[in-house]
């Protein structure tokens, strides 16, 4: 059976992530979780040893932070177990653990990266205000439009990597945040590699805070334009 691995960032999530893992372990039992934890001060980590779970592994980064950089640890953990699989999502319910195993259906019939995405046909967003509407669409249109992607939704961090789609996505080196997302899509894009959306109904957190912010939306331009600059 093909190992398949899930990588979940965290910080201060200790109220999402062990409702998460349990729903997902009652989904898919045979999957492997690597909780990547920026020593949260919230007790997420004593949450998550609490569950006593065989197929979980807890990375507790003591001195790195960002989204993209805690993502990029788990992508390497995940390489170094010879998971053939490996998703990525938030801990916080956005993304509705009951898509995954359509996402990795889709991922079997030859498609390297399958991304959970709110802009195609069937897919759609609840309950964001008009603000993160406004910069999710303006974000996508723009990356769509400077790299030629044919994707709709190039920021969701749900998604299924392939092996070789994970280590083109590791190239990413600089993206330590939420540029992460549009690098990993750029250099697959750029491998050649096929992307598939698949498409999911993304809910706002209900528990805790968003991480984005107004500092995080500026370096995530600035990079798009690095990009550009690039290609």
């Amino acid at each position: 059976m093909a190992r398949i691995s899930v990588v979940i960032p965290t910080f201060n999530e200790k109220e999402n992530i062990t409702k998460l893992l349990i729903r997902l372990n009652e989904i898919l039992p045979s999957l492997s979780f690597i909780v990547v934890d920026d020593n949260s001060p919230d007790g997420t980590e004593e949450s998550l040893k609490k569950l006593n779970l065989k197929n979980l592994e807890l990375i507790i980064r003591k001195n790195e932070k960002g989204l993209g950089s805690a993502i990029k640890t788990g992508l390497s953990r995940a390489l170094e177990l010879e998971s053939e699989y490996i998703v990525t999502m938030d801990a916080d319910f956005s993304h509705d653990p009951s898509y995954l195993p359509g996402m990795l259906e889709m991922a079997k019939t030859g498609y390297g990266l399958v991304i959970g995405s709110r802009y195609v046909k069937g897919g759609g967003i609840e309950n964001w205000p008009l603000k993160r509407r406004i910069v999710s669409k303006g974000a996508n249109f723009l990356f769509r439009t400077a790299m030629r992607s044919y994707i709709h939704d190039n920021t969701s961090n749900y998604r299924v990597y392939s092996t070789n789609a994970a280590k083109e996505a590791l190239n990413c080196n600089s993206a330590d945040g939420y540029e992460f997302q549009i690098c990993a899509v750029f250099r697959i894009l750029k491998a050649g590699i096929k992307i598939g959306e698949y498409p999911i109904i993304f809910r706002d957190r209900e528990i805790g805070k968003s991480k984005l912010s107004n500092v995080e939306i500026f370096r995530w331009f600035k990079f798009l334009l690095s990009l550009l600059a690039s290609s």
